[in-house]
């Protein structure tokens, strides 16, 4: 499904995952936006995990096993990128996760055909 959507708020979700084989834990990043669908006007909670240049530096690093203070800097570069309010995007959203009116949209930019 593409959305036409209107960004109310952006923000980084840090999340940790256990490595299946060492049970170590791991740092897990995402883009959280809230949006208002610009067709319907319903309101949503998607998430991204690409789509920015640093969410991919980011797993870069993970796989380099980077410093916390090295992540912590893309992170807060990523921050300062984010959509700003009132933005308008276009995206496909691939999943639906949750429960009842606790739904989140697991999206990804659209891709332009030529």
């Amino acid at each position: 499904m593409n959305m036409n959507a209107i960004v109310l708020n952006a923000d980084v979700l840090e999340s940790t995952f256990y490595d299946q084989m060492t049970g170590a834990p791991r740092q897990g990043h995402s883009v959280k936006l809230t949006v208002i669908d610009g067709d319907t006007f319903e309101k949503y909670e998607c998430q991204f995990s690409g789509g920015f240049a640093e969410l991919e530096e980011l797993k870069q690093l993970r796989q380099m096993n980077a410093t916390p203070e090295q992540c912590d800097e893309v992170v807060n570069r990523l921050r300062a990128n984010l959509p700003a309010t009132m933005t308008t995007l276009n995206f496909d959203v691939v999943k639906i996760k949750g429960k009842g009116s606790f739904l989140t949209l697991v999206c990804r930019f659209a891709q332009v055909t030529a």
